[in-house]
Order: structure tokens, then sequence, then C-alpha cells
């Protein structure tokens, strides 16, 4: 076991030392403040406050886990030996700066409780974090951090480097906002929505919809069973969230009384894994969450512990606050909508750490750094491949998860999607 030394111990020191010694380091981690137990101590320990002990471990504490509550606080970032690093401390500890209280701060999601500018939607900006301004968006910081961390940990301790076995570590989910563009829906909503395309100067989804419905060509998103199937044979592990809820300006998925609706996504259900993908709605009316997940069991005869947010409206604490409370324990909903990374400067899972209340929660949260909206962005595939295949050897030489997300317009049967469609498939069948 190791032993951590702390004047005080916090709800956010036992945390953040849980998660790194704990989770990612897979040792045991017990707390103490005094002084003859840590003394006593034979295996490997640390202190963690203002001055060392004596020649122990020492890491110096910043502050920021002993405080409570969530305050504006000055960030200054500084380059450690190539990668950028903040709250910088006295040189008597074992690293320049505090690692446990950095990573606190990012996991955490700090700066996305202090005020912002929200978007048109009402999520915080990209460009608002202190990932983006400091240029570190792009690369799972916190593991980084941990991955130096763990070696100077095992030089004082002089322990052996474990062998960790590399894993292919890829893996999708898959958004379904909509099982279909023009299909099972009813006249007047096709009516309306046409209605809607030539306002925005989308003619040619109005002849897209009007030859659909008439029978002359077939849905562009027909082909996502299809896809299932082929896939049965790989062994890219795949999460499908599909939204089903009542209609509303931003979930426009078909009626919940669609027989349609009902048979297709009980079918997907039975090939792969299916949760709710929690609709907007929700994030602003919290009781229609309830609602949705009860009525998400009842069809798929499968009790729901993922979910992800549809349009990635996240609000802090009150989404994941919500999750928790209706009995959620996995979330695929850290990433930015409008940019790739890694929203909290990290690709390993986490358990939500909540602010408000000061406690660690049971969900445990799954980073997600690029989707679909990103690679296709890119617009050539080159571009695309370049994207992809830089996050995955980046996060390979870690051994962390690559979890892309992708919706189930990544197989529209339209000529427009060709570059894309091909590009993606080369890249999860490794080509």
């Amino acid at each position: 076991m190791i032993l951590i030394y702390t004047p005080s111990v916090k709800p956010r020191i036992k945390y953040i030392f849980k998660h790194l010694f704990g989770t990612r380091m897979g040792e045991e981690v017990g707390f103490t403040s005094e002084l003859s137990v840590f003394i006593a101590h034979s295996g490997p320990k640390m202190s963690y406050g203002e001055t060392p002990l004596g020649n122990e471990f020492f890491i110096a504490a910043q502050g920021l886990l002993t405080s409570q509550g969530v305050n504006s606080l000055e960030v200054n970032v500084f380059d450690w030996d190539g990668i950028p690093a903040f709250f910088a401390t006295h040189t008597k500890s074992e690293l320049p700066f505090d690692i446990f209280s950095a990573s606190f701060y990012l996991l955490s999601r700090y700066e996305e409780y202090l005020p912002f500018v929200s978007d048109d939607l009402g999520r915080y900006k990209s460009k608002q974090s202190l990932a983006y301004l400091n240029d570190f968006l792009h690369i799972p910081l916190v593991d980084m951090w941990f991955e130096r961390f763990a070696k100077i940990w095992r030089v004082f301790f002089e322990l052996e480097t474990p062998q960790i076995e590399t894993n292919n570590t890829l893996s999708l989910v898959v958004d379904v906002p909509e099982l279909y563009s023009f299909l099972y829906k009813s006249f007047l909503r096709n009516i309306f929505e046409g209605i809607q395309d030539v306002f925005r100067f989308k003619i040619s989804h109005v002849f897209d919809r009007v030859l659909v419905v008439l029978g002359f060509r077939s849905d562009p998103l027909e082909g996502l069973l299809p896809w299932i199937e082929a896939q049965q044979n790989e062994e890219l592990p795949i999460h499908f969230f599909i939204l089903y809820t009542t209609l509303g300006i931003h979930d426009r998925s078909l009626s919940v009384f669609s027989g349609v609706h009902q048979r297709v996504i009980k079918s997907i259900s039975d090939y792969v894994p299916t949760a709710p993908l929690a609709s907007f709605e929700s994030s602003v009316n919290p009781p229609v969450l309830s609602s949705d997940i009860e009525r998400f069991k009842t069809l798929i005869h499968r009790p729901v512990k993922a979910i992800r947010q549809h349009k990635l409206a996240l609000r802090f604490p009150n989404t994941y606050r919500t999750f928790s409370e209706q009995g959620i324990r996995n979330d695929y909903s850290m990433q930015y909508p409008d940019r790739p990374g890694f929203r909290a400067s990290t690709a390993f899972p986490f358990r939500f750490y909540d602010l408000g209340d000061e406690q660690q929660t049971p969900l445990t949260i799954h980073p997600v750094c690029l989707s679909e909206y990103h690679i296709r962005n890119q617009r050539f595939s080159r571009k695309m491949r370049q994207l992809f295949l830089t996050f995955q050897e980046c996060l390979s030489d870690l051994n962390a998860p690559f979890i892309v997300a992708i919706s189930n317009n990544s197989f529209n049967s339209r000529s427009k999607n060709a570059t894309y469609l091909t590009t993606l498939n080369k890249l999860l069948t490794h080509e």
C-alpha cells in the first residue's frame, strides 16, 4: 500500500490521489495526518503539503485540494521539459508543479463552473478553455504528466517498470439522432421540414425528400443495419446511442409511438450495446430524462447504465448530477463539439467529481477525442487520415483508449458522402 501524509485529508485529495495511484497505477492508497503512522509505514509513501517532513518523496501543495467551492484562479502555464504545466511549486518538491491540483483542475472541469459566454445552445466554448488558449487541447496532458510522474516515482523507490501489453484501444460510439431522414415521418412533418429546407436553400434535400417519400429512392440513412451486420466479424467495440424521445426543436427523432422506430431500436440492441442519446430537452428540463430512460429501458428490456448527451449540451454539474441520480454509471459525452482533442485533458476513464456537492460520484466518464464532424471538416481524404492517425499514434504510445464518435449519417448513401465513408472504412479496417 502507498501511504500519503497530508496535514488535512480532504475529499478532493482522496479523489485525485485514488485516481492517479489507484485507478491509473493500480496500487492501493491510504491517507494519514499522523506523523507516527507515516514514519512507521514500511512501504512506498509520500507527503503532500506546504513543506517536506524530511527526505521523503514530497510534492508541494498549491492549495486547490484543501479549498472548497469554486473561485477564480490565476493559472500560469509554463514549459516542463517540452510539455505544458501549471501550479508551479518550490524547488524542494519532486516535481516543479503540483501535479495533483493541476490534474484535479482539468478532470473536474473546474473552469466550466466559472462564468462563461456560451454558444447558441448554451454550451461552453472550447476557445475559452485553458487547454485551447495554451495549445494543449490536442494532447492528453494529464496522462502525459502521469507517465513522467510514474517514472520519477519508480526511480525514487527503485521499483521495476511494469510490463504493459499494448492493445488496440480504438472503439466507436455511434449517435443516432434520427433513424431515417424522410421515411416514416408524417405527411405534415415532411411538408414542414421541406419548407425549412427551402428557406435554408437546401433545394436538393427537397427533391430527395419527395423522391424518397414517393418510393423512387431509398432513404439516405437506410445503410445503418447492413453496416452493423457487416461489423459482426470485426473486433471493434461499438456503443450505440439512440434518441428516443418526444419531438422537440433540437430533438428530431421519429415518434416514440412509431412501430418502425421501436422495432429498429430493439433490433440494434440485439446486435450491439445500445443506450439512450439523452435529449436536448432533458438538458434544460431534467425530469424529462427520467421518463426517457424508463421508456428506453422498457423497449429494449435491459437496464440502462450508459448515456451520451445529444448535441453535447453539458452543464456542470447539473448534467452529470442528473445522470448519477438516474442510476447511469457510464457517460460518453466528454468532448467539444467544434474541435478535436481532450476536453478534460485525459483519454482514460475517470469518476466525475461534483464540485457543487464536493464529492466523487459513481458516474464514470469516458472521454471522446475525435468525432465525425472533426473528420469531415478536413474535407480531403489525406487530411482525414492524417488527423485520425495522429490521435491514434499518440494514444497508442500511452496505451490509452481512443474513442471516436460518429453518427448514422456516416453511412449516408448519397454520393456526397463517398469520400468520407470510404476513408472511414479504411481507417477502421486498418487499410
